[in-house]
């Protein structure tokens, strides 16, 4: 494959950089799904002599009650910036990080830090880590031969029931989140993605109601693999996992012609930072490892092989053109003009959120 040629590439001609002294013990990560590429944790673990501990989350949400029920044990997660990790920060979930061991800070985007500062001051809590959009999925021979004219490049794809309809039988799929699906069919209705307005939420509540028969299945993480298999032919998920169920499937040898579209209408965008719990049990180990992911070939490497667009400025200059291109997945200011960041809700409208999606899905 042509992405491991390259990341063997930059294996060969980046100097490690080490910083700081041998640690030993463990670390323990906290995070989504090969969300660190195949290059850090071996690197860290030969350079450092520390095992790193790696457990995943497939939504938000869940890892937030862990994280508030205190004395999870973990030293490293990865929230998004915003509502996540806003809202963490108010609870004092985070410890400050100790820049003096960063040493490749220096190699972040200084335009997310600085948007980024707007919620957690002075970046001193959060390093940028990968960030996307959410949109439509779609295995594109499957679409073709079901509707050649499908309006791929709008929300209208999937929240029209007439549309969607015609795609059940090859596999239709949604995130398993409230904030996601909900905002994203508040975008498709015209209104504010985040809106706390009771007949705002009730319009998209009804929108999830009338294509709710076509849904095969609401899950955060196994439509990677199905897309892959080819269990499902239209998603509403996440930006890189296009690319990697695209590579899976050329894995198993049956390559597939799978595709990501940001709406025309307008997505939500979310960046996730690497952060380092208030009561971590290692947190020198936890700075040596975010010093390591911040180093341009390893976050080079995760971004090449998640799809997600990397925060980090130098990584992103080995990044193969043809991914960093894609408006799709690295977004021109214009369409970044038309996303939307979601905001903290008031604990009133997060039940009214949560109650609606449950009615929307069925569960009430």
């Amino acid at each position: 494959m042509r992405q491991s040629r390259l990341l063997g590439f930059l294996a060969a001609v980046m100097t490690p950089v080490i910083a700081g002294p041998v640690l030993a013990d463990e670390v323990r990560l906290y995070s989504w799904s090969d969300y660190m590429g195949s290059k850090a944790i071996p690197a860290f673990t030969s350079e450092t002599g520390t095992k790193v501990v790696y457990d995943v989350f497939d939504s938000n949400d869940l890892a937030e009650t862990k994280l508030l029920a205190g004395k999870s044990g973990y030293d490293i997660v990865t929230p998004n910036v915003s509502p996540h990790f806003q809202r963490q920060l108010a609870a004092g979930l985070w410890a400050p990080l100790d820049k003096s061991k960063l040493a490749n800070l220096t190699n972040i985007d200084s335009g997310i830090l600085k948007k980024i500062a707007s919620i957690d001051p002075e970046n001193a809590h959060g390093v940028p880590w990968l960030w996307g959009t959410t949109g439509i999925i779609f295995n594109a021979q499957k679409v073709r031969e079901i509707m050649p004219d499908a309006p791929v490049n709008s929300w209208k794809f999937v929240f029209d029931p007439e549309i969607i309809s015609k795609f059940k039988t090859c596999g239709v799929l949604m995130l398993e989140d409230a904030e996601q699906v909900l905002g994203s069919a508040l975008i498709y209705l015209g209104k504010p993605a985040d809106s706390d307005n009771e007949a705002d939420i009730a319009a998209a509540v009804a929108v999830i109601k009338k294509i709710r028969p076509f849904v095969q299945k609401f899950h955060s993480s196994e439509y990677v693999d199905g897309l892959a298999n080819g269990d499902y032919c239209v998603v509403l998920g996440f930006s890189g996992d296009a690319h990697v169920a695209t590579l899976r499937s050329q894995e198993a040898g049956n390559p597939l012609d799978i595709q990501y579209r940001i709406p025309e209408e307008g997505a939500l965008v979310y960046t996730d930072v690497l952060a380092v719990a208030k009561d971590a049990p290692n947190p020198d180990a936890a700075h040596a490892f975010i010093n390591t992911l911040m180093r341009p070939e390893i976050a080079a490497a995760a971004a090449i092989e998640t799809g997600f667009a990397t925060a980090n400025s130098e990584a992103k200059k080995l990044v193969p053109q043809d991914i960093t291109s894609n408006p799709n997945l690295y977004p021109t200011p214009e369409i970044i003009a038309k996303l939307t960041l979601p905001k903290v809700q008031t604990a009133k409208a997060t039940r009214m959120w949560q109650k609606s999606w449950q009615k929307a899905i069925g569960l009430r």
